[in-house]
């Protein structure tokens, strides 16, 4: 049966028309006075409404629905984002070979990196091809993931990101075929691309793996926290196991209110086969009208896929006027380039007027300065990222410049997009201190900004 109705919301429905007494949790019982309307649907695991943690009924329905739409085998919800997924998938593999070397593409979000340092994971490296012309990390390479499987023989899992933030896509496809040759697990963070895979192609072939984790909130018409963890045939993690992580990283309060986002949003895409065309006809028009700039430039290449608009050139100061002339939020800007997130809910009208703004400074700018960036040095990592995170917590700090040859004790980053600068257990050198120097956005500790110290191991 086609889920083609919000059948969580048809029960929450259902159940409130009756009036009933709650006697349970949520403390703020659906009393008008103490929530706004939105959660007075906000329930708990009562008769009849299922239970995330050991799915039966409404929400198993639901996880059915998602591997239909994706064509995968089974589909795992979540209420905990992405992370949640991320950290039961690679918690999930470790458990297989505990301790294992894991090839992980550098580019890869903090919540990779954070399930290594809970695992005990030692990473192998895996840089994405740049060749300079771009201020962002490009894909990674199918040719390079095989060159070190075929060293690193161990190797029993590979985790990717794509698309990246930015909009890159790698050729998982190929990269899929070879971890199946190596007898690796493939985990694909496709977290920007829950949209892949639905209907045509027009955005790009859905993402292959083992494991492919989708954000339904990014682009998609569910809440922020939402998203699905996607396994297909051959995936050797039993069920029983990757439930078992859920269990530890999944909240033990799923919010229904979330869930019912979910599940209005798979019944929306099921129920609508035209519900992405406003979206498409927008982009087709972007496409059209900024490929027209300039002083910027519209990023396109075949590596790209279409649900991004970056837009080359200082994009701080163009989401400033975005913003103060034309009340218009951009995902992220930096020195180098601007994002803008399109999404289903976006039409022609919306984004005209974001291609109507762009062309107005564009108009009025001075020809953009070249974007390229240093690329990130291949790290060697001197200790593990667990013991290396453990000890860092008391270790002492220097200022980056003095760093040079000494092992780092936390992570620096910038948010967003999430992705390391630096990574605990990695050995600091002046190439690494150059790179975090030349980058165009605020970097971040992990409580507080940069401030141009690290904590340092000797």
């Amino acid at each position: 049966m086609a889920y083609d109705n919000d059948r969580l919301g048809a029960a929450l429905k259902l159940y409130l028309g009756s009036d009933p007494l709650p006697m349970h949790m949520p403390g703020h019982k659906r009393n008008p006075n103490l929530i706004s309307q939105e959660f007075a649907r906000d329930i708990t695991e009562i008769s009849g409404f299922d239970n995330l943690h050991s799915p039966s009924g409404l929400i198993r329905d639901m996880e059915t629905a998602g591997a239909e739409l994706w064509s995968a085998e089974k589909a795992y919800v979540s209420v905990g984002g992405s992370t949640a997924m991320l950290l039961t998938a690679i918690s999930a593999c470790n458990a297989e070979m505990p301790g294992s070397k894991v090839l992980v593409a550098m580019n890869s979000h903090l919540a990779v990196w954070h399930a290594l340092e809970l695992t005990g994971n030692n990473p192998v490296p895996l840089m994405p091809v740049t060749d300079g012309s771009l201020p962002f990390a490009g894909p990674v390479s199918a040719n390079d993931i095989e060159k070190i499987l075929v060293r690193n023989p161990d190797i029993r899992t590979v985790i990717i990101t794509s698309p990246t933030y930015e909009g890159v896509i790698s050729d998982t496809h190929s990269i899929y075929e070879i971890t199946k040759r190596y007898d690796a697990t493939l985990i694909t963070d496709c977290a920007h691309g829950a949209h892949l895979g639905l209907g045509d192609d027009f955005f790009g072939h859905n993402c292959y793996g083992d494991i492919v984790i989708k954000s339904l909130h990014k682009t998609l018409n569910s809440p922020t926290q939402t998203s699905v963890m996607l396994t297909y045939p051959g995936c050797r993690i039993p069920e029983s196991v990757i439930r078992h992580y859920i269990d530890i990283f999944e909240t033990s309060s799923p919010s229904y209110v979330l869930l019912r986002g979910i599940s209005r949003c798979f019944a929306s895409i099921n129920a609508r086969s035209d519900i992405m065309t406003p979206w498409k006809n927008g982009i087709r028009l972007a496409e059209e009208r900024l490929t027209g700039l300039k002083n910027y430039r519209l990023w396109q290449a075949p590596v790209k896929e279409r649900s991004k608009l970056v837009i080359l050139g200082n994009g701080i100061g163009l989401a400033e006027r975005l913003r103060g002339d034309f009340g218009i939020e951009c995902e992220a800007a930096f020195s180098t380039h601007l994002i803008a997130m399109t999404g289903i809910g976006d039409t022609e009208e919306s984004i005209s007027r974001f291609c109507d703004a762009v062309l107005t400074i564009d108009g009025l700018s001075s020809p953009q300065e070249g974007c390229s960036v240093l690329p990130r040095p291949k790290p060697v990592f001197a200790m593990n990222v667990r013991d290396a995170s453990i000890k860092g917590l008391t270790a002492e700090e220097k200022p980056i410049e003095e760093s040079s040859g000494m092992i780092s004790g936390e992570y620096l980053f910038c948010y967003p997009p999430g992705v390391p600068l630096l990574v605990p257990g990695e050995l600091i050198t002046q190439d690494t201190i150059d790179y975090i120097r030349s980058g165009g956005a605020e970097i971040r500790r992990p409580a507080e900004p940069f401030g141009g110290y690290v904590k340092v191991l000797p």
